[in-house]
């Protein structure tokens, strides 16, 4: 029988503990491994008497069972690390460590030291990140694919609804309890992961607009193409909405389109879509343009289908 396969099924189950290994070189006392994987067993206890501690100290034997691959040698300097079953570190040992038993799936060492000594342990490796599922839907139906996110395990997590054109955040959803707000908070992250669900709801006031531009533009995919397209985003900063009339402030851009070399800017004629209500609107007048911003009205016009069309420039912004 090849007890050589044990060995790796003991590791994957037991081994939850970890030990940092030094060893004398050149007369200094020199770390060669931190963090090895392994078990920490007690083997015994001796002199449990309290009324004689202080002058024979509790001399606790202690074996570590790891894998063969690990270079541990005789009178090497061990500092071994009980983890708990959360995670943390619940004790620390350290001593010198007697010649390893090698077995065809295990090796194991056997240390004395007395009690717990105040040698600092290299901090504890991350733990194994627990995966998150967040999911984003409006009206029951995926709005972008879902996405897996790793966070530690026992810690704090909190994220923030991306934004989605045309959409704005109304719920959020931590493994389908309702949440008190559209951010997603976790006290604690738990081993088996969550699933958070951002809820959105189509926005109804426009948030910036896209130039309609008709002429060369380059698809997302870098290829070329000739007709209506939708060119760089613009926020705006403040609109008012009178039946088919908007008066809208936004930053006073000029943009040189990167293919067809039109200069892009806010004027009367110049067409635009706004999102998310994804109304397209002809400027009518210009208000007031100062300080860096310009206050203008427009008059919202029913598109051709080739204008309906347009194709989005993405990456443009």
């Amino acid at each position: 029988m090849d007890f050589g396969k044990i060995g790796g099924v003991l590791h994957k189950y037991f081994d939850t503990d970890y030990i940092d290994i030094k060893r004398d070189v050149a007369g200094t006392l020199r770390e060669i491994y931190s963090n090895i994987p392994c078990h920490v067993a007690y083997s015994s206890v001796d002199n449990p008497d309290p009324t004689s501690v202080d002058t024979k100290p509790i001399i606790q034997s202690i074996t570590v069972h790891l894998e063969n691959y690990v270079d541990i040698q005789n009178n090497d300097f061990i500092i071994a690390k009980k983890i708990g079953s959360d995670g943390s570190l619940i004790a620390t040992y350290s001593g010198r460590c007697g010649n390893p038993v090698v077995s065809q799936g295990r090796k194991k060492v056997l240390m004395q030291m007395s009690g717990t000594q105040a040698e600092t342990p290299t901090p504890l490796p991350p733990k194994s990140p627990a995966i998150i599922t967040v999911e984003y839907f409006c009206n029951d139906s995926a709005i972008l694919d879902s996405e897996k996110q790793e966070a530690e395990i026992g810690i704090t997590f909190d994220l923030t609804a991306p934004v989605i054109e045309g959409y704005k955040v109304a719920e959020c959803y931590i493994d389908s309890i309702k949440q008190e707000s559209a951010t997603a908070h976790i006290d604690s992250v738990l081993m088996s992961g969550h699933t958070i669900r951002f809820v959105y709801a189509v926005s109804d006031i426009p948030e910036f607009f896209r130039f309609l531009v008709n002429g060369l533009y380059t698809k997302d995919s870098g290829s070329l193409a000739k007709g209506y397209h939708l060119y760089k985003k613009v926020d705006i900063e403040n609109i008012e909405i009178d039946g088919n009339e908007y008066t809208i402030t936004s930053d006073n851009v000029e943009l040189t389109h990167a293919d067809n070399g039109k200069l892009l800017t806010v004027t009367e004629g110049a067409e635009m879509l706004l999102i998310p209500s994804n109304v397209f609107v002809s400027v009518k007048e210009i208000v007031k343009r100062e300080k860096g911003k310009v206050t203008f009205t427009a008059t919202a016009f029913e598109p051709t289908e080739k204008q309906k069309d347009a194709y989005i420039c993405g990456w443009y912004d």
